[in-house]
């Protein structure tokens, strides 16, 4: 019996890893090397299709960061999962102000050809937003969420 859960159990690890190897798009060579250039050192990477882009999925320092080529291998933007003490000094100064007392969620850099900006998703009070703010620390977008 137990031979035949080993051999179940090594016949499924084969196909599910065949599976996801197959399952991963064709990546063209300038968007690997544009990859491997912009992002030297990162581990875990995962491709996948996003509509007109390529998106890689990966670890960068400890950070979980997903990138977006264009097909030229161009890199179009990025977004990482940061701390709240990752932020810049304007961009907490200005959250503490108008959110002194409010729970902070989720914190995500977004980074493009507009600049970077951040994302953080807050709890004040029993009632959820997702607050974008710039760099300078302008909130640009309060988006309140459904709980």
């Amino acid at each position: 019996m137990k031979k035949i859960i080993l051999s179940l159990s090594l016949l499924l690890t084969v196909a599910v890893t065949t599976a996801f190897a197959a399952a991963e798009p064709g990546i063209n060579e300038q968007v690997k090397e544009s990859f491997k250039k912009e992002f030297a050192g990162a581990e875990l990477i995962r491709w996948a299709d996003a509509g007109d882009y390529v998106k890689a999925t990966f670890i960068l320092r400890g950070l979980r960061t997903e990138a977006y080529f264009a097909q030229d291998g161009q890199l179009e933007g990025t977004v990482r999962s940061l701390f709240y003490s990752q932020l810049p000094l304007a961009v907490m100064t200005s959250l503490d102000k108008r959110y002194a007392t409010a729970d902070i969620i989720d914190v995500t850099e977004i980074t493009n050809g507009n600049g970077t900006a951040y994302r953080v998703t807050v709890d004040a009070n029993g009632k959820k937003f997702r607050v974008r703010i710039d760099t300078a620390g302008n909130i640009t977008d309060i988006e309140r969420l459904k709980k």
